[in-house]
This record gives structure tokens, C-alpha cells and sequence, in this order.
């Protein structure tokens, strides 16, 4: 455990928490505040033991909350993303709509999701764009409609998510109407 508490493992969270008594807060293994003493530490193997001790949650690592640690800004900026898939967003708006470093917003997405802000936010897009495709719209419109200020690069980006051409997708889904 002193192990896992020291190289600040994650895999070990949740698994047991490190009650920190000089300072009256439990944290994860994977907590990244400064490492505590060892004779202030004592190991629990469930949150409610280290509450039952007179612990509170690690603010930095969200103990309390594990396994369900999100940042607050998270949702919106999601529920941003699916509401104006039909603009191209850019990492200013970001930084405004969170409140934090976009380097922070770029660390989470990479991390949790695999992907920069803005790629997930570009397959939201050609999603958007697929369904226009599949609807019967014409490819112009729907470059247009997602935000795309050129024909081309919407199509170069729809070939890299899907594998197939915006009109061969629009074709395909007219011949199935038919």
C-alpha cells in the first residue's frame, strides 16, 4: 500500500484509502497532493472506514466521489458540444466556458476519452453530417450546415471518421430508399 501511495497508482483506487491524521482527510492511492509522513497515515480499506475515523473526502482527488470523479465543467461543455454541432468550435471558447486552463480541458479529454476537445467535438460534427447525408441532404448544404467553411476539407475529414466519401454515403442511402 505504501508502495501504491508513493508512485501514486491509480489502479489501487478504490481498493483501499489513505487516511492522512494530521490533516483529518482520506485520498486516494492516486492522489497527487504532497505525500503525507508515514506515521500520519493509516491505510483503510473502505471510504466508510476512514469516514467512520473522522476523515473527509481529499478535495484534490475527490475521494468521496470515486468512482465517479468528473470535473464540474465536464457536462456542460458536452452539453455545449451536441447543442452547436453545427459550428466549429475553437479552444478560446473553451477556456471561457470552463473557467480552466485549456491545457487542463486538453489533459481530461486526452486521458478519459482519447481524443483532443476539439476532435470529439469534429465527430460530433460528421455525425450530425451523416444523419443529414442519410435524410437526403445535399452534400453542400450539409458541409455548410456542420460548420465546414470548404468542401474539401469536409470531405477529406469525412472520409478520415467513416471510411467512405460524403456522396457515396448520400448515394448509398438513396439507393436504399428506392
Amino acid at each position: 500500500m505504501v508502495r501504491a501511495m508513493q508512485a501514486n497508482d491509480d489502479a489501487y483506487d478504490g481498493r483501499f484509502y489513505v487516511g492522512v491524521h494530521s490533516t483529518g482527510i482520506y485520498c486516494l492511492p492516486s492522489c497527487k497532493a504532497r505525500l503525507p509522513l508515514l506515521k500520519n497515515v493509516v491505510f483503510y480499506r473502505t471510504r466508510e472506514e476512514a469516514i467512520a475515523a473522522g476523515l473527509r473526502g481529499c478535495r484534490r482527488c475527490k475521494s468521496q466521489q470515486f468512482p465517479d470523479v468528473l470535473p464540474r465543467w465536464l457536462g456542460d461543455v458536452l452539453a455545449y458540444m451536441r447543442k452547436h454541432r453545427d459550428e466549429k468550435l475553437d479552444e478560446r471558447q473553451l477556456m471561457q466556458m470552463t473557467g480552466v486552463e485549456i491545457s487542463t480541458v486538453r489533459r481530461y479529454f486526452k486521458t478519459h476519452i482519447g481524443v483532443t476537445p476539439l476532435a470529439f467535438h469534429r465527430r460530433i460534427r460528421l455525425q450530425y453530417a451523416r444523419q443529414l447525408l442519410e435524410a437526403g441532404g445535399n452534400y453542400l448544404s450539409v458541409a455548410f450546415a456542420c460548420g465546414y467553411e470548404s468542401a474539401s476539407g469536409f470531405r477529406d475529414a469525412f472520409i478520415r471518421q467513416f471510411g467512405e466519401t460524403p456522396g457515396s454515403c448520400h448515394a448509398r442511402t438513396k439507393n436504399h430508399l428506392l
